[in-house]
């Protein structure tokens, strides 16, 4: 599922966003990985606010709960502003002490950010089973990261806005 074409993959997430929202953009980066999930989050303070989800065995299932950030691997996209990825975290020891350890086993994700450069939240994709990622999807998470912060509105949205932004 890793394999595509970086400029068509990223002319056609881009004409998928404009067209049909953030959600249908999910939906799009979950087709080309091998990950159950793909979700957009907000950090409010000290918790994780789930704006967009996609399931990908689950295709109604448009949310997760708010949980702490401390007990999500976005903590450490939040911590470095930067890319963080487990492709096994049994076996990897940057999670050793993480609560999510067990149940997520892969994740992956890059920051969101506002037009000032703050980190305000995350595109990840993540999933029960150990998987790999690879770097062209991670660019492909980072140019719909690019995308969406033409859109600071989302920093401040309620969960689960309404799915189309302006262009």
């Amino acid at each position: 599922m890793d394999s595509f074409d970086f400029r068509t993959a990223s002319a056609e997430l881009k004409a998928i966003y404009l067209s049909s929202g953030v959600r249908a953009a999910l939906g799009f980066l979950n087709g080309l990985t091998s990950h159950r999930f793909t979700a957009l989050y907000r950090f409010d303070d000290q918790m994780l606010t789930n704006l967009y989800f996609f399931d990908r065995h689950d295709p109604s299932a448009t949310s997760s709960p708010q949980i702490p950030v401390l007990a999500s691997y976005c903590v450490f996209v939040r911590s470095s502003s930067q890319m963080f990825r487990t492709v096994d975290a049994l076996r990897d020891e940057r999670v050793a002490d993480h609560p999510k350890r067990q149940q997520i086993q892969s994740y992956c994700g890059v920051p969101l950010c506002d037009e000032s450069g703050r980190v305000f939240g995350t595109i990840c994709h993540f999933d029960f089973d150990p998987m790999g990622i690879s770097d062209a999807i991670v660019a492909l998470m980072e140019f719909m990261g690019a995308l969406l912060s033409k859109h600071p509105e989302l920093d401040k949205a309620p969960p689960h806005p309404a799915d189309a932004l302006p262009a």
